[in-house]
């Protein structure tokens, strides 16, 4: 955010958005002008390595506690969310985490939204959004598909959510981490044009939970890891003794799940035949946390 700038003193009363939503409409009308996924999430899944980026980049809470590794998932995601939105946007929105009642600094999405400013022009306006209180996250909601799981999870998620109205013009982009029906997406779009009178909005998720064996309508979503060059960030297999750092060590016993590096190491010992002989011995605690 440019030293500068100071969030205009929101004068209006704040909004309840289960009360100015219609939740028939949004189900046939979606406010985003335009959305992009960057990869899928398989809940289930030991094999898929981008399913548990972004679950590694959703658990590093607080940030603070995750220093270097958060700040490089961040650059990397940040990355990619301005090759696929572009720099065109004047403000960077985030929704809100079920256990947030406002956008909480030392939260990942807190991190992520803070440098993609830095590598534009935009600004955040966050603390629009509130809530009264916390709330089991949106997975209660048990449903994905069906004629009824949008309108659901649209009620869901506007019961608790409330805005501080204020005319900033402009366009937004807008992220969150992983989409399911994309309910939330929708309502602060809405609330973005309606009460901020934010002109365009580009919604872009982290990933996509898939189900159905991927007959989910969603298509090939594949998040490009090319760019992943740090070692901790890499891709590990975790079998119930210990991390490899190569899928076909003669050490690996049972079934072994792919895994962020920097999660393995907190949770796992290194495997003596492969990881400590073929990599750094320092721990993901001993780098620098000064990225």
């Amino acid at each position: 955010m440019p030293s500068w700038y100071r969030m205009p003193v929101m004068n209006k009363p704040p909004i309840p958005l289960h009360n100015a939503i219609d939740i028939a409409a949004l189900c046939r009308m979606d406010p985003c002008d335009e959305s992009a996924v960057l990869g899928s999430f398989w809940l289930k899944s030991r094999k898929s390595f981008e399913s548990k980026l972004v679950k590694a980049f959703k658990s590093c809470n607080p940030v603070g506690a995750y220093r270097p590794h958060i700040s490089l998932l961040c650059q990397f995601y940040s990355e990619l969310i301005i090759a696929r939105a572009g720099t065109e946007f004047d403000w960077v929105v985030r929704v809100l985490g079920s256990q947030e009642m406002r956008a909480e600094p030392d939260r990942p999405q807190s991190a992520l939204i803070d440098m993609v400013c830095a590598r534009t022009s935009a600004v955040s306006p966050s603390e629009m959004f509130y809530r009264i209180g916390v709330r089991p996250p949106m997975r209660s909601v048990a449903r994905l598909a069906g004629p009824d799981a949008l309108k659901a999870r649209l009620q869901y998620a506007a019961q608790d959510l409330f805005i501080r109205p204020k005319q900033i013009g402009g366009r937004a982009l807008l992220i969150d981490d992983i989409a399911n029906t994309g309910a939330s997406m929708r309502i602060y779009a809405f609330a973005l044009k309606e009460f901020a009178g934010v002109d365009r909005v580009f919604a872009i998720n982290l990933a996509a939970t898939r189900f159905l064996a991927g007959k989910d309508g969603r298509g090939l979503l594949k998040l490009d890891t090319g760019s992943l060059a740090a070692e901790s960030l890499a891709e590990v297999w975790v079998d119930d003794r210990a991390f490899h750092i190569d899928q076909n060590c003669p050490a690996i016993t049972g079934k072994a799940a792919s895994e962020v590096r920097f999660v393995a190491e907190r949770n796992h010992h290194p495997c003596p035949t492969c990881a400590v002989q073929k990599s750094s011995k320092r721990r993901w605690w001993q780098f620098g946390r000064t990225i």
